[in-house]
């Protein structure tokens, strides 16, 4: 089959450090050019891939709030790659760069598939965010054929023409697993951003005393917030941040060396790839049961969920406290494990990760999605 993948320009294909659709883009593209077939990868020019490259950008712009400001980055990027297909081109092309490819998708012939890599509640519009146009736009679309990555990424904006949910992947080998690892920190590694509850991962720290290890990504858009905000939390004997990891190794190494992953987000995570990263290494998760982490997260086996507040009761968890006081619960809980029970978590957890989040599955999956937009669009 030949597949047109289009990426972002914010990033190229892998990332380097942070960045998570153009690493979902990047294992996907890498997979297909395995199962034979004729991809192609429209991202930027520093990228690297088995696939035929093409790209405005030679080099990516940048991941931050101000580059995506500007609408001609995005705009110059599809339009490269649209202005030189041509009917027959591909037999298929799949969309990972946002709500403005549907555009040009529209005005061309050829078989097309979009997958979501966002939040699309309207409860998330802040500084940072206008979902309310962001759906507006979508919905405008909305009988294209749409891929989710979690079940409730759907539930935002259920009005589109979902033909498949197909969940994020890693490549397993990046993350080895040591059956007798048992680590003493807590970990956690991502975009310092209101959303991700760095706040709440430190309250809770504070709480428990226990060591905390920190790698994180500023975004430019968001560094204000850090300087104010974040900043002075972390003058804290308790807190180790050792800045932005770039290299797949050493995020490996840092997540396997904690005793758990701590992930209170005060936003609906559409998936969290970082979540199946720390469990390959065999490190549970302690988290806030908000968007899409209790498809991701097994409640006491893989680690534990918490409600974060006695208002947003989102399941009936092992840990009936809420909020800080519920993480500190599970934190304690995680702690106090027997070493041959914890060690069982963590054989969980690698083995729910080898199950269900691997780049051969997804690589199956949108396979099948392939066929079947194909299909359905013979018969229009």
């Amino acid at each position: 089959m030949k597949i047109a993948l289009i990426s972002t320009p914010w990033l190229p294909v892998p990332p380097v450090g942070y960045g998570g659709t153009e690493a979902v883009v990047h294992n996907l593209c890498e997979g297909l050019v395995r199962h034979g077939h004729e991809v192609t990868l429209h991202a930027t020019g520093d990228s690297k891939t088995s696939a035929r490259l093409t790209y405005f950008h030679a080099r990516a712009v940048g991941n931050n709030y101000f580059a995506k400001l500007n609408p001609y980055f995005k705009l110059n990027h599809l339009y490269k790659f649209f202005k030189d297909v041509n009917d027959g081109t591909f037999d298929i092309i799949h969309n990972h760069a946002g709500r403005v490819a549907p555009y040009f998708l529209e005005l061309q012939s050829t078989p097309f598939v979009h997958t979501l890599h966002g939040n699309y509640s309207i409860t998330l519009d802040d500084e940072y965010h206008t979902n309310s146009s962001a759906r507006d736009s979508m919905l405008v679309f909305k009988n294209h054929p749409y891929v989710s990555i979690s079940g409730r990424q759907r539930e935002d904006i259920p009005e589109l023409n979902f033909v498949a949910t197909v969940y994020n992947s890693i490549v397993l080998e990046k993350f080895p697993f040591d059956p007798m690892e048992s680590g003493k920190e807590i970990v956690w590694l991502g975009r310092i951003s209101k959303t991700k509850g760095l706040e709440n991962i430190i309250e809770t720290v504070n709480r428990v005393k226990k060591p905390l290890k920190i790698a994180a990504f500023v975004d430019k858009g968001e560094q204000e917030y850090f300087d104010t905000v974040i900043k002075p939390l972390l003058e804290n004997p308790l807190i180790n941040h050792i800045g932005e990891i770039k290299d797949d190794a050493a995020k490996a190494e840092l997540l396997a060396s904690g005793r758990l992953f701590l992930f209170p987000i005060n936003w609906d995570e559409p998936f969290g790839i970082v979540l199946i990263e720390a469990m390959a290494t065999g490190t549970p998760v302690v988290a806030y049961a908000k968007g899409s982490v209790p498809e991701v997260v097994k409640d006491g086996e893989t680690g534990f969920l918490v409600n974060p507040s006695d208002e947003d009761i989102l399941g009936d968890w092992i840990v009936k406290k809420t909020g800080i006081e519920g993480l500190c619960e599970a934190v304690e809980k995680i702690y106090s494990l027997p070493e041959d029970k914890y060690q069982e978590m963590r054989l969980a957890c690698r083995a729910h990760v080898e199950k269900n989040f691997t780049v051969e599955t997804m690589v199956d999956k949108y396979e099948k999605v392939y066929e079947q937009v194909r299909e359905k669009n013979k018969k229009l």
